[in-house]
């Protein structure tokens, strides 16, 4: 199967899913907040090569909706390769 993600630096894709998050965000939760995806090479090519690091349960479901995020975006995009915020 052909790649077919875009690929972005690590704050592009923060960016994007933070903007999302906050957009289907209960706005009864000030608690919970997305973090920087980073890069995991896996090397197959059929999943994306990030990954981010989940909040906790809270009463408002945000974690289900990081969860989501994950699942939607890491069809689209790839991040790419290097290291610094500049990437």
């Amino acid at each position: 199967m052909q790649n077919l993600r875009k690929t972005i630096s690590a704050g592009e894709l923060y960016v994007i899913l933070d903007r999302e998050f906050r957009r289907r965000q209960s706005p009864k939760c000030g608690s919970c907040y997305i973090l920087l995806p980073y890069r995991v090479d896996r090397g197959d090519g059929e999943r994306a090569n990030w990954e981010i690091i989940m909040p906790p349960e809270c009463p408002f479901g945000c974690a289900r909706i990081v969860e989501a995020l994950v699942d939607e975006y890491s069809l689209q995009y790839d991040l790419r390769e290097g290291q610094g915020e500049d990437d």
